[in-house]
């Protein structure tokens, strides 16, 4: 029991981290030549990403993968509703042109997680 729950404290701590990553620089573009990259957006992802698997890794269990999602998911409702956090951090809308990358940033926090779980059940269960 100790150790389940020192995986979902790992797991939170890891969700504060992303979080904070992830609200302050999804935003952020990359210009190559003519080409604009959402950088913020894919170091999200692949944070996100290596989180999970490290929890996974680590642990030998998919709960904490889990937890990193849904912990993400609360962490990050003070930024993404309308109010103080979420109008100045994240706003939906600047100068009448929809901001989907916060949008975008908050399906990553949740979606991501899961599918490395996703993607672990079916490793598991190819090697039976």
């Amino acid at each position: 029991m100790a150790a389940r729950i020192m995986q979902c404290v790992l797991a939170g701590v890891l969700a504060a981290i992303s979080v904070g990553l992830l609200v302050s620089l999804h935003r952020l573009q990359v210009d190559v030549g003519v080409v604009r990259i959402p950088a913020g957006l894919l170091l999200g992802v692949l944070f996100q990403g290596a989180a999970s698997i490290f929890l996974i890794s680590v642990t030998g269990s998919r709960l904490p993968a889990a937890v990193l999602a849904a912990a993400w998911g609360i962490m990050v409702m003070p930024f993404a509703g309308r109010g103080a956090g979420g109008g100045v951090l994240m706003p939906a809308v600047i100068a009448e042109q929809a901001q989907y990358a916060g949008w975008i940033v908050q399906g990553i926090g949740v979606l991501v997680p899961f599918a490395v779980i996703a993607g672990e059940t079916v490793r598991r269960r190819r090697s039976r």
